[in-house]
């Protein structure tokens, strides 16, 4: 046992470090591709580069590791099967569980790794990686001059050369505008020639100029504009040095704790402790946002067999508040009376009209001596009314405080449900990364369980095969794992469903494949497949054989078809072939082609044409020459038609009409019409070439049909 261990793994650790760094490299390169606008002219020096390289390969190692798990399974198990070892294993009496353990175990050490690079590593290559693309990013790219363009990546000054000289760096037809006072384009600089150089230590940019000019304005700001005079200096030079200082160009580090915070960059720990303070945000927002909408003048509580809100004069208000402002809306008299308390800081007159005001309880003293509050009896009245009662000025008072009542609640709670989308949003993405540092390793050991019974059932090994099935599975499990994610930050699915619903699809693939791999089935006979599809397209069987199994559709032999003339019932059946075609043709321009889809008679000489080439076939089967094996092998090569394609059956034929009158279904029935007529097409061509070669046979099979009957005499 030890020794068909070792020979697993020995098969499974070659094509599983091959895959991964392959894998690791494609995907690297993709990324840099998708970057590459935002690192190319930077002037990165190479170590830089490097220390981005590495990060991102560390980064992408949780997508690279699962491929290779199950490409590497795929394909060991798959050359064993393709090389008979696996067969003469398990004649031996040993299970696929038993030969699968080794892997098992390492797959579970490597799923245990991938947790902790996770949990640890992945955290920090994040982190570095991150941060080192926003430098970048933020890098000034590198100083290049290019003719015919102005160049304005130097702070103040815009530089534009009419040609340059790629060998020497000579710059011919120098133009530099000055604009490092701010001040507009005071300053031009002509030159007929020139250098441009950069320090050793890429701090200074020294430009030399020859033979050139400079204009500069000269103005004084400090009169007034119409007073003011605007005098220029004209200046000639021979040689001329302008040394600019370079800043921003070198790649300057940004303090990383500003990324920290970042749910990609934070362990388990760190992402449980951020989840619990995100969360109880949330519940402090929308708390003080209840507490500040009841709080308001538009919203009160109101609790069962009281009064309407607003019609009560409460604490810390004044008879005042029944003035237009805080009218209640709400139609009816009201005949029940409500005590109103007011405050010993109530120093007005109330404003509510004397009618309104019943007899009862005395006032408090008008100079607020009294230590307990007063009450007064005060009469609800019909707001209606009272509204109506008010002058235009009081009603657009009234109206315009309401308006900006309401404006203003629905300012803040749209305001406020933004700002709690954006914070549920945030602990969503937290709950999808917690969760991710799981599933990265269970998909380890899901693609194991997954690849391995599929690569004993197709036994083929190699690059081919086994890279399209892993290929097509990793593609399902990465769309399903990111529609998952949507559904989770989108607050559809609870965090654990979203996260763990590819994974439970996948566990129960895995385990029909194994179980059925175990079990030697058959459900995976790639035989089965093929004749499925041909069965689809109507090739499961040729016309010889549909006839042999008495599926063809029979009709009337036409005198044409006789036995006796076989020859000629094959030049009838060519001329039937090319009217038939000839129809297809026209039944697919678009007038004939609508109209068939509501007719019960298009497909009448379709079928007319389907009985008469089996029953011209049933001839030549029944013919002496079919028993020349030339004749009798070219048989087998004519297609055999489906008379499902085009069935004579009324209800059928009213069934789909009515279907095709229904817009969405439309197009599915016009699909599956014009597809089988382009299958029959194919097929008419087929007869075509055929029919030939066939009458061919047919001609020289007279002289050898009887020394072949001679022959058997002898026999």
């Amino acid at each position: 046992m030890k020794r068909l261990y070792l020979l697993i793994l020995r098969s499974f650790f070659g094509p599983f470090l091959l895959i991964f760094f392959i894998v690791l490299f494609v995907l690297l390169i993709q990324f840099l591709w998708r970057y590459i606008d935002e690192l190319v002219g930077k002037g990165l020096d190479t170590q830089t580069i490097i220390e981005l390289m590495v990060y991102i390969s560390a980064s992408l190692v949780p997508m690279a590791l699962p491929l290779s798990i199950l490409m590497s399974s795929l394909m060991t198990f798959g050359n064993l099967g393709e090389r008979y070892e696996l067969t003469a294993i398990k004649a031996s009496g040993i299970s696929l569980q038993r030969i699968l353990r080794p892997l098992v175990i390492v797959v579970l050490l490597m799923s245990i790794g991938a947790f902790f690079f996770a949990n640890d590593v992945l955290p920090y290559a994040n982190l570095q990686m991150r941060s080192l693309m926003y430098d970048i990013r933020q890098q000034r790219p590198e100083l290049q001059i290019k003719p015919g363009e102005f160049n304005n990546l130097i702070d103040g000054y815009s530089i534009r050369v009419d040609e340059k000289d790629p060998k020497t760096n000579v710059l011919y037809g120098v133009t530099i505008y000055d604009h490092s006072e701010a001040k507009g384009n005071r300053t031009v600089i002509l030159a007929d020639s020139g250098t441009m150089v950069v320090t050793e230590n890429d701090q200074y940019f020294i430009i030399t100029l020859f033979s050139g000019y400079s204009y500069n304005e000269l103005f004084d700001t400090k009169k007034p504009r119409k007073r003011r005079s605007y005098p220029h200096r004209y200046d000639t030079f021979d040689e001329q040095q302008i040394i600019i200082e370079l800043e921003g160009f070198g790649l300057q580090r940004t303090d990383q704790n500003l990324f920290k915070s970042h749910y990609s960059m934070l362990d388990l720990n760190q992402l449980t402790i951020a989840k619990d303070s995100i969360g109880k945000e949330i519940s402090n927002r929308q708390d003080n946002l209840q507490q500040t909408l009841m709080a308001s003048s538009f919203f009160k509580k109101r609790l069962p067999n009281k009064p309407a809100p607003g019609n009560r004069i409460t604490q810390n208000q004044t008879p005042q508040r029944l003035t237009p402002p805080s009218i209640n809306t709400r139609k009816g008299l009201m005949k029940t009376s409500v005590n109103a308390t007011i405050s010993d800081s109530a120093k007005t007159t109330p404003a509510v009209k004397p009618e309104l005001l019943q007899e009862g309880t005395p006032a408090a003293d008008p100079n607020g001596n009294s230590d307990k509050p007063s009450t007064l009896t005060v009469k609800l009245i019909d707001t209606d009314s009272l509204f109506n009662s008010f002058t235009l000025a009081e009603k657009s008072q009234v109206t315009g405080t309401a308006l900006s009542y309401a404006r203003t609640a629905k300012n803040m709670v749209i305001n406020s449900q933004q700002s709690l989308e954006m914070r549920i949003e945030n602990l969503r993405r937290h709950e999808v990364e917690w969760h991710r540092k799981f599933t990265i390793s269970i998909a380890c050991l899901l693609f194991l369980f997954l690849g391995a019974p599929l690569g004993a059932i197709i036994r083929k090994g190699g690059l081919g095969l086994p890279l399209i099935i892993s290929v097509v599975f990793f593609i399902l499990y990465y769309i399903l794992s990111l529609i998952g994610e949507k559904l989770v930050r989108q607050s559809i699915l609870p965090d654990y469903q979203g996260m763990w619903m590819t994974s439970g699809l996948f566990a129960i693939m895995g385990a029909f494949i194994t179980y059925k791999a175990t079990t030697d089935s058959s459900i995976f006979n790639m035989d089965t497949y093929s004749n499925f599809i041909k069965k689809i397209f109507g090739q499961r069987y040729n016309v010889v054989d549909k006839i042999h199994i008495q599926t063809a559709p029979t009709m009337e032999l036409g005198s044409e078809a006789k036995p006796d003339n076989l020859y000629s019932a094959l030049v009838d059946l060519n001329d039937a072939v090319d009217k038939t075609y000839t129809s297809t043709i026209n039944s697919l321009r678009l007038p004939d082609f609508l109209l068939s889809l509501f007719s019960t008679n298009s497909d009448s000489d379709l079928i007319i044409f389907e009985r008469y080439y089996y029953n011209t076939f049933k001839a030549i089967v029944n013919h002496p020459k079919f028993h020349n094996k030339n004749v009798r092998a070219k048989a087998y090569e004519f297609p055999a038609l489906n008379n499902k394609e085009f069935e004579d059956v009324k209800i059928l034929q009213y069934i789909l009409i009515i279907l095709a009158c229904i817009p969405p279904l439309t197009l599915i029935i016009a699909l599956r019409r014009y597809i089988k007529i382009i299958v029959l097409r194919a097929k008419l061509k087929q007869i075509k070439q055929l029919i030939p070669e066939m009458g061919t046979l047919v001609k020289i099979s007279d002289v050898p049909e009887q020394k072949n009957e001679n022959t058997s005499g002898l026999q």
